[in-house]
């Protein structure tokens, strides 16, 4: 292990060498130092300050990277040709729609509804674009236009994607001339590390160029309301079957609310039929108590009214003996 570390030791002096003669031919020592940085894991952190701090001076500060992204928003009777124009448009201008999602219904003559367009326009042409799509609507409802400047992103990334690919071209070389299986499988597992570094730097980059090519324009066009207008007068059954449909319809609504009623009131009954028994039954009770206490008296008979004549007995009849 000692005599890998000797060999790797004795490999990256070589290296550092050759490079600072290569950097002493070309008048500099700028390019070294920052390598050197990248080695010790100083580029993460944007520690390598001659690759960062020197490139700012580099940037002419008129010719800027910036992103444009814009919300248009635009009212028309046809919101579909409108949509189909605005393609038209894109195409014409270099760029394409990204999305479109059209929700349009059509009743009798008037269109209904909305488009919206996910535009990507060339950043040239954007304000050419902006103009020629509210152009082809009716009327602009609203617009709103976000600008932002990369330039000093775009100069760190590139100036991070340089440094590591040095670094890793030079662990690369270190792993050519690796002979342990030791130092092959580390160098391997740095070598993985850094180039994953590498194309996390370099997706960043192109992402962001993309976004600074291409404009981004969200696009909606929508119907304006229009209020339908009511017919007046006689707005009941034109015919024999409508009344006839009209009355079965009311009839079945009576008796849907009558069954909702009925099966409301249901539970309630037996409690009001318990209530209604708690109060009428103490009183019949008492009436027929009071009844059966009171004396009977004869009623009098008013003067000069015939006196009712006496029922004659049944006499016995005889039993024959035989």
């Amino acid at each position: 292990m000692r005599t890998f570390r000797i060999s790797i030791v004795a490999a990256a002096a070589a290296l550092l060498l050759v490079g600072c003669g290569s950097a002493d031919s070309s008048g500099g020592s700028a390019e070294p130092e920052a390598a050197d940085a990248v080695e010790d894991g100083a580029v993460e952190e944007g520690a390598v300050d001659g690759a960062s701090g020197a490139a700012d001076p580099q940037v002419d500060a008129g010719n800027r990277d910036v992103i444009y992204e814009s919300t248009l928003e635009v009212a028309d009777p046809d919101p579909d040709r409108v949509a189909e124009e605005a393609w038209d448009l894109a195409e014409s201008l270099g760029g394409y729609v990204s999305a479109d999602e059209r929700d349009l219904s059509t009743a009798g003559d008037a269109v209904h509804g909305s488009a919206h367009l996910s535009m990507r326009i060339p950043s040239e042409h954007f304000q050419e674009a902006m103009d020629g799509l509210t152009a082809l609507a009716e009327s602009e409802v609203r617009r709103s236009v976000t600008t932002e400047d990369v330039t000093e992103a775009v100069v760190d990334l590139e100036s991070y994607i340089a440094t590591k690919s040095a670094s890793v071209a030079r662990v690369r070389e270190l792993l050519a001339e690796a002979t342990s299986v030791t130092a092959i499988l580390e160098l391997e597992t740095e070598l993985a590390e850094r180039e994953g570094e590498l194309a996390s730097l370099q997706q960043q980059l192109a992402d962001l160029e993309d976004r600074i090519a291409l404009s981004t324009i969200d696009f909606t066009v929508t119907a304006p309301y229009v209020p339908v207008a009511e017919e007046s007068g006689y707005t009941g059954p034109d015919s024999f079957w409508d009344g006839l449909v009209t009355g079965f319809k009311g009839a079945v609504a009576v008796v849907v609310a009558l069954s909702v009623v009925l099966g409301v009131l249901l539970p309630f009954l037996p409690l009001a039929a318990l209530a209604a028994a708690a109060v009428v039954v103490p009183l019949r009770w008492r009436a027929r108590r009071r009844r059966s206490a009171a004396p009977v008296s004869p009623q009098p008979h008013p003067a000069g009214a015939p006196q009712p004549r006496p029922q004659a007995q049944p006499q016995a009849q005889p039993h024959e003996h035989v």
